[in-house]
């Protein structure tokens, strides 16, 4: 009886990596950067399009640490992401 070799589907990037940059988000602690902005962004990043010098500058009316935002960011990347 011959075996079947099972080899892992390789996953194929759609699209290209990103130049560096920064992006600059008014409105940070807001429910669009909670719902879309945030899991959009970390959906780039798990399929390696963003560039490695990418960084996320948020302003807000909302007063919290750098700490606070990335725990409030994390929470919505469960809540949101796919």
């Amino acid at each position: 009886m011959a075996q079947t070799e099972v080899t892992p589907v390789m996953q194929q990037k759609v699209g290209r990596l990103g130049d560096p940059c920064a992006m600059v988000i008014f409105g940070a602690a807001g429910d669009l950067t909670r719902r879309k902005l945030i899991p959009a962004l970390y959906n780039l990043a798990k399929s390696e399009l963003l560039s490695r010098e990418f960084a996320v500058v948020g302003v807000a009316r909302a007063q919290m640490s750098n700490d606070d935002f990335r725990k409030k960011a994390t929470e919505d990347i469960r809540e949101f992401a796919t």
